[in-house]
């Protein structure tokens, strides 16, 4: 009786699929047998012999590449990628382009109107040894521009979820580039403090360093270095001139934010006024000289330094005290803030573009009677709406991401019992640094109290 068999099936090979473009019957079937023969990939492929037949495939199939000849029957190749750009302007699928080895200038002029890639056809189709390592590349290189892309995005939208919140803080928060120390990418507007608007500060070369007291401007410079090559967090106290040449005492709390990868992207740390701790430090040390004179002479003035003693450890003692009341003092302030956002007589929240909530508080879920997993990340502010309401809201939406702002705007929300809720919505657009729209800040007011529902409350 033979033995089963124990040979493994073989591993299938990752598939690439490839739509080629190609009005010349003999160049597509030698294209076909080029990548067929690849031992690393399975490259599964779409023919079209025409320019209409090829950009109808790229939409509805999305394939991993595009192989394009140059001259097709109806179109050219400048004119596929023209039609092939979506409404952004971008060219949705790695091309490369196939040109004649006298068109090699025309293969250019594509890689600038967005072609990933070009190989010159030659006679004895040499080009085809190529192929295969080419589409690879290609793709390689496609993955690591999307991934720095969506890696460029998540920041914007880290930043705009996170710079409302920063900004209400009682500190300075700022982000540093690790190119040139100092060098401010951010400043929250705290820094107006100081007497200077943050546009001023991020302008300057010397950014972080700009004010700094001459007598601590070494010092300081020597921590921000050691600070960027060892890794390590940044602390360290020193004084700025306030515009009108007033020195305050600043505490620098700073680490380095790095990338999931483990690789170092900015400096990001805070800026805390320590000007009254300093001025309790100066007491105290006027305090400790003269507890030392006093006990110099004590063997002279021995019950007058006691009674000084005394009143100067009283005066100790409430400065210590009022430092720790200080302290206990912000926390409170922090835990009032964090009262305040989530428990408002208004529903705070944000939504990015499509309308999808990225962050609400405690107040809007009570309203809509749900849970915060239930919505963040996951349901549409639209969806929450009456029909007609949804309707309304969807239009003036797409006009709020143009304008950038929505006033008074009158909605009826859909509960789950069936009841509904009358609600006044305002709203401001958040967008980055190209204008592109980033996500809406928006706050809603209930009004179901109201006399009349279409009448709008004060704010």
């Amino acid at each position: 009786m033979s033995k089963p068999s124990t040979a493994r099936p073989p591993t299938a090979k990752p598939q690439i699929r490839v739509l080629v473009v190609e009005d010349d019957l003999v160049d597509r079937m030698a294209c076909r047998r080029a990548l067929a023969q690849n031992q690393d990939y399975e490259f599964v492929l779409s023919e079209a012999e025409t320019g209409r037949e090829g950009l109808r495939l790229a939409h509805a199939q999305k394939p991993d590449c595009v192989l394009l000849d140059y001259h097709l029957p109806d179109l050219n190749g400048l004119e596929f990628l023209a039609e092939l750009r979506n409404d952004l302007g971008e060219i949705p699928v790695p091309v490369m382009m196939l040109t004649g080895a006298d068109n090699a200038s025309v293969a250019v002029e594509a890689m600038k109107r967005g072609a990933q890639d070009y190989l010159v056809k030659d006679a004895n189709r040499q080009y085809l040894e190529l192929l295969p390592a080419v589409i690879q590349r290609v793709l390689r290189e496609r993955r690591t521009l999307l991934e720095k892309k969506q890696v460029e995005e998540n920041l914007v939208q880290a930043e705009a979820k996170y710079r409302f919140l920063v900004e209400q803080i009682p500190a300075i928060t700022y982000t540093t580039a690790l190119d040139e120390p100092g060098k401010l990418l951010y400043i929250s507007p705290q820094i107006q403090q100081l007497g200077f608007p943050p546009e001023e500060w991020l302008a300057d070369p010397e950014g972080l360093l700009k004010q700094v007291h001459p007598e601590d401007r070494a010092r300081v410079r020597a921590e921000i270095a050691r600070g960027y090559e060892s890794g390590e967090p940044l602390r360290c106290e020193y004084r700025l001139f306030t515009r009108a040449g007033k020195v305050r005492w600043f505490l620098n709390e700073a680490s380095l934010v790095r990338h999931a990868s483990g690789e170092p992207l900015f400096m990001q740390g805070v800026l805390v006024d320590i000007t009254q701790d300093k001025d309790i430090e100066e007491e105290l040390h006027v305090h400790r000289q003269r507890l030392e004179e006093l006990v110099a002479n004590r063997t002279m003035q021995f019950e007058k330094q006691a009674a000084i003693l005394e009143s100067a450890n009283t005066n100790l003692a409430n400065k210590l005290d009022a430092c720790t009341q200080a302290g206990i003092a912000l926390k409170k302030y922090a835990e009032q803030l964090a009262d305040l956002y989530h428990n408002a007589p208004c529903s705070y929240y944000l939504l990015d573009p499509d309308g999808v909530f990225i962050q609400i508080n405690d107040t809007g879920l009570k309203w809509l009677d749900r849970t915060r997993e239930e919505v963040v990340g996951k349901m549409r502010f639209a969806d929450l709406l009456t029909p007609a309401s949804g309707k309304t809201f969807i239009e003036s939406y797409q006009q709020f991401k143009d304008g950038g702002q929505l006033r008074d705007l009158q909605l009826e929300i859909a509960r789950e019992d069936g009841t509904s809720l009358s609600v006044l919505l305002n709203a401001t657009a958040v967008k980055d640094a190209t204008g592109r729209f980033v996500m809406s800040r928006s706050m809603m007011f209930d009004i179901s109290g109201s006399k009349h529902a279409g009448q709008a409350m004060p704010l």
